[in-house]
């Protein structure tokens, strides 16, 4: 990625290097209903790259989910993971790359809910996970949430898989 060049460590990112990990969103809850689930949105890297989400914030966003270079394929990546990661570029922050992270992950969950993205709606998360997607330090709890909602993820995967899905030659789980 030009724009970001070399990190702290000298490594560079290859966008698209993993382009089967997952990028969860904070669905947030309705408004005026303190009773509803909180639950979070998985959606496929190439999401960011929908014509709904504006650019370059989408793409900085794709580079850096796919490009990292310790992401392995099936990651749970969340917003919050990406600021932790960007802050291994010493001088670079969102602001002063003038990229909105939320504004994108909006665009998103605008597209899954209107059906023109694919996603997965996982839900049962507490106040304090949902706490934890929005502020990068809270590590250890999102990392707890991660390992629980890949588990999801993977038997969602499999059902996906078996021959009564009613999935067809070419389709994309995400």
């Amino acid at each position: 990625m030009a724009q970001l060049g070399r990190n702290a460590d000298g490594k560079v990112l290859e966008a698209g290097r993993v382009p089967d990990c997952y990028l969860g969103l904070l669905h947030p809850a309705d408004d005026g209903d303190p009773t509803a689930e909180v639950v979070v949105v998985v959606v496929a890297p190439a999401a960011l790259l929908h014509p709904s989400v504006s650019q370059p914030d989408g793409t900085l966003l794709y580079e850096l989910l796919t490009g990292h270079p310790h992401r392995q394929p099936q990651d749970l990546v969340f917003l919050a993971d990406l600021t932790c990661e960007l802050s291994a570029w010493p001088t670079d922050t969102w602001a002063s790359l003038a990229v909105n992270p939320q504004a994108a992950a909006a665009a998103v969950l605008a597209g899954w809910r209107s059906g023109h993205l694919k996603g997965l709606r996982l839900g049962g998360l507490t106040a304090e996970e949902a706490l934890a997607l929005e502020r990068p330090a809270m590590t250890y709890l999102r990392e707890q949430l991660r390992h629980r909602l890949a588990g999801q993820i993977s038997r969602t995967f499999r059902r996906w898989l078996h021959p009564s899905s009613g999935r067809r030659p070419g389709d994309r789980f995400l």
